[in-house]
């Protein structure tokens, strides 16, 4: 016996039975009407001042046309007044570094001449406050 039979030795294994899910996957036709329309609903762009630095947070999760999603964002921002810039938003992807980062987001096709915006990948950090419970 291994050690994992050893360790199952005289536990049941209950009967087990393949299982399948399968989710919606809605179709947008038209990316930008359907973007441009859910921003303006949303209002998001009302409460910039002009100049704003705006970060735009893009991940590396497999979303459907991203770049282009990317580029709507940034012009819609451009055209609000506010000055747009990409931070990579991905956790340990890119090897969890800044430079592999933003390599990541221009193999995705999400780059800085693409999209309008420079890319500003960081993994400085500023502490901002401690929580008064957390205090030594």
């Amino acid at each position: 016996m291994s050690g994992i039979d050893d360790l199952l030795d005289g536990i049941p294994i209950p009967r087990m039975a393949r299982a399948a899910q399968r989710f919606d996957r809605p179709r947008v036709s038209d990316i930008e009407a359907d973007l441009l329309h859910g921003l303006s609903a949303k209002g998001v762009f009302r409460s910039l001042a002009p100049g704003a630095q705006v970060a735009v947070a893009v991940g590396s999760r497999g979303i459907a046309n991203l770049p282009e999603v990317t580029r709507i964002v940034v012009r819609e921002l451009k055209q609000a007044g506010a000055a747009p810039f990409l931070v990579p938003a991905m956790g340990s992807h890119g090897g969890a570094t800044a430079e592999g980062q933003k390599a990541l987001l221009e193999h995705l096709g999400i780059t800085e001449g693409f999209t309008g915006a420079p890319i500003r990948s960081s993994m400085d950090v500023a502490q901002v406050t401690v929580s008064p419970r957390y205090r030594v």
